[in-house]
């Protein structure tokens, strides 16, 4: 059977830990769940597959954190950069269409997991982008349609004002990245300029890029603990 959905969480490169811990192991403030399980409990029933890209030194971490996984599969992967986890993990996929999420972040909103809505080449989930977060994440500007017309990333004199926080794309996109980029994003500007359809969907409630401690402190004052 071809596998339509995959969703990638990627969990290896050089950007992954906040001194040296996982950051997709801190406490999600949901439950008992730790982030990158609050990602996989909301696309579980969503998705053909998930994969997640794990860096070798935390596969032994993880495995016996007894994570709540859903079925998603762990693969140790030792990169460089989230680029080349993301392409690795394509590349072990029969997937069609892929979905990647960063697993050191949050959705304030369970309807920001409906990818199904997001379309085109590479398709974009934005949310509006608060005051503390410019300079911080990847801003972009969209047509009164929704189309993506251009996207600077962490410039703070930036004032565009959404960030996009996941992305969606088909395999054309993959052709538009390099295994040197930092992160996926850089790849947006090059899909521009190969005239893929990039789009975008605005979604509810706040993203939180739990990877810094000053952003994740500010997510968990947000909870009622």
């Amino acid at each position: 059977m071809l596998i339509v959905r995959s969703v990638l969480l990627p969990a290896s490169g050089s950007a992954v830990r906040m001194r040296g811990l996982p950051k997709f192991l801190l406490p999600s403030g949901v439950e008992d769940l730790s982030l990158l399980e609050l990602h996989i409990s909301h696309v579980k029933d969503r998705a053909d597959e998930i994969l997640i890209g794990i860096n070798p030194i935390f596969f032994e971490i993880v495995k016996n954190a007894n994570l709540k996984l859903f079925g998603a599969q762990i693969i140790p992967l030792e990169t460089k950069t989230m680029t080349a986890t993301i392409m690795r993990l394509a590349s072990v996929s029969l997937a069609s269409r892929f979905t990647v999420i960063m697993p050191d972040t949050v959705y304030e909103s369970s309807e920001s997991y409906n990818f199904e809505n997001v379309k085109g080449d590479l398709g974009l989930s934005l949310w509006k982008i608060r005051d503390d977060q410019y300079g911080k994440l990847g801003q972009v500007l969209i047509s009164p349609d929704g189309k993506v017309l251009d996207c600077v990333d962490k410039n703070p004199e930036c004032r565009y004002e959404f960030s996009w926080g996941a992305m969606t794309f088909n395999r054309k996109f993959l052709a538009c990245l390099d295994i040197e980029y930092s992160h996926i994003g850089f790849g947006i500007l090059p899909a521009l300029a190969a005239k893929l359809d990039v789009t975008s969907v605005l979604l509810p409630g706040r993203y939180w890029d739990c990877g810094t401690p000053v952003e994740y402190l500010r997510y968990l004052k947000t909870l009622e603990i």
